[in-house]
């Protein structure tokens, strides 16, 4: 049986060079890639929401003896939307609340927010939207028994950007 021999290739100078720049244009473009795909999922609306409870109006020519829940909404994303429900849902469980997310116990919504801005309301980049609720009994209630959330819709947002209400003592 005849025995097969190898020879062992080398490099030259052009053949190196030419890996050398092709490794480098794969490692940038692969970059360049990556970055492309986080520009695209974080642009378009971003909307942060908080809210404040036990706010009362201060001043008017009559006296509103009401205690509120402010939502505080601002536009921090690079594209407008637009603002189309403010609604809320209560859950009795955390787990409900925070893993499956379905399933409240009860569901409503508020139907004017804001006497100002009314829904729907054009929400710009860097604009801001204050709508808010009467903070009656059974409010307070489904905030202290349980897990209490308001919850601002818009044309881009799918399920809502939903925000915590806690109580404040007094």
């Amino acid at each position: 049986m005849p025995t097969i021999s190898t020879a062992q290739y080398t490099f030259n100078a052009n053949e190196l060079l030419t890996l050398c720049i092709a490794a480098y244009a794969a490692l940038v473009s692969t970059f360049v890639l990556g970055w492309d795909a986080y520009k695209w999922l974080a642009s378009g609306a971003r909307v942060d929401v908080s809210a404040s409870s036990g706010m009362q109006l201060v001043g008017g020519l009559v006296e509103d003896p009401n205690t509120y829940i402010t939502v505080t909404a601002v536009n921090i994303g690079d594209r407008p939307t637009t603002i189309t429900n403010l609604g809320g849902m209560y859950f009795e469980s955390w787990w409900r609340a925070y893993v499956t997310r379905r399933k409240s116990t009860k569901a409503f919504i508020i139907t004017e927010p804001s006497q100002a801005q009314r829904i729907p309301h054009r929400f710009e980049i860097g604009s801001q939207w204050i709508g808010m609720t009467i903070q009656d009994g059974n409010m307070v209630e489904m905030a202290r028994d349980g897990y209490l959330f308001l919850i601002l819709y818009t044309s881009t947002g799918g399920r809502g950007q939903r925000v915590r209400i806690r109580i404040r003592e007094k």
